[in-house]
């Protein structure tokens, strides 16, 4: 008979190429026997006006999913290699393995979040 797993040691802050400290993950390659998805990430409503990364690459293709108590309650700038788009919760993005990005808070009410999530075990 299969057993749940539970893991409560998260976040696990862990250095990303490219960002300014150890980002929060809430799952890592290496969790549950491992598995291929990591999802980082967190708060955003105190991160207005300051990028947490300079431009950087992943080795995997990364989803940002942006969310807030209301809708257009958070707003991102999302720069993948010469493009920028905005974008206002609820909305993801998808960044292809390889390309260059950035993002930076422009709004966020209390309660916003934006999470990374790679999509294989790369940071």
């Amino acid at each position: 008979m299969a057993t749940a797993e539970i893991r409560t040691d998260i976040p696990q802050f862990l250095p990303v190429a490219g960002h300014h400290q150890p980002a929060p993950f809430y799952l890592t390659a290496d969790m549950f026997g491992g598995v291929p998805v990591q999802v980082a990430g967190g708060p955003v409503d105190h991160l207005v006006g300051k990028p947490v990364a300079d431009p950087h690459r992943h080795d995997v293709a990364e989803i940002y999913f942006l969310v807030s108590p209301n809708p257009g309650g958070a707003r991102i700038e999302v720069t993948v290699e010469d493009e920028t788009h905005e974008l206002s919760s609820p909305a993801l993005l998808r960044v292809p393995a390889g390309a260059e990005h950035r993002f930076v808070t422009l709004e966020a009410e209390p309660g916003s979040y934006c999470f990374g999530i790679l999509l294989g075990d790369a940071a």
